[in-house]
């Protein structure tokens, strides 16, 4: 399967996803990066993307830096997520970055920004491998 197959593949087997106009735009070995339109449905009332929708984008960029070293059944383990400054504009974009790749455990990094490239968003999630 080539790389836009399995991007294809990828973004059309998440509902919440798709639901949520979360897309995977591309991958390396360990590495992923996710946008996340801010359509009105993603704002919390004061008009900035809602913290959940951030955590969200976090935690699909890394399962996909986890998935991109083959491993295909895993599930978020523990994160811990710093909102550093509002997320606003049009899209958000997620970086992540695999930091330990362990048998059973997985460390990501994941940072967001926003339309004009200022981070917004560190986390460090943590996947278990199921496999």
């Amino acid at each position: 399967m080539t790389k836009e197959e399995k991007l294809a593949n990828w973004n059309e087997r998440s509902p919440f996803n798709v639901h949520n106009n979360i897309v995977i735009e591309d991958f390396s070995e360990g590495k992923s990066v996710v946008t996340g339109e801010l359509k009105t449905e993603a704002l919390n009332p004061a008009g900035i993307a809602h913290g959940g929708f951030v955590y969200s984008l976090c935690d699909v960029a890394a399962g996909i830096s986890a998935r991109s070293l083959g491993h295909n059944k895993f599930t978020t383990l523990s994160s811990s997520i710093y909102f550093m400054h509002p997320s606003k504009g049009t899209r958000l974009r997620a970086e992540g970055e695999v930091v330990k790749n362990g048998r059973n455990v997985i460390v990501s990094d994941v940072s967001v920004y926003d339309d004009t490239g200022k981070m917004t968003a560190k986390g460090v999630f943590e996947v278990f491998v199921l496999e």
